[in-house]
């Protein structure tokens, strides 16, 4: 499982492009996720509280933080 922190911009969309190219299962996760094509999950989570990001990559091979 790949999972992209801070998904909801323009670099996620991207990003989620290229990992569906390469059949990667994805979780996206935002404060308001959607799911997109592709992807496996979408979870919610508010990444300044750091038992929310904890539960959302547990179970990750890797993670993309594109939040700041």
């Amino acid at each position: 499982m790949v999972t992209i922190l801070g998904a909801g911009g323009a670099i996620g969309s991207e990003l989620v492009k290229e990992l569906t190219a390469r059949n990667e299962s994805i979780r996206l996760v935002s404060r308001n996720p959607k799911l997109a094509p592709g992807v496996a999950e979408a979870a919610a989570a508010d990444l300044s509280i750091l038992d929310d990001t904890v539960k959302v990559v547990t179970g990750s091979r890797i993670a993309f933080c594109l939040s700041v």
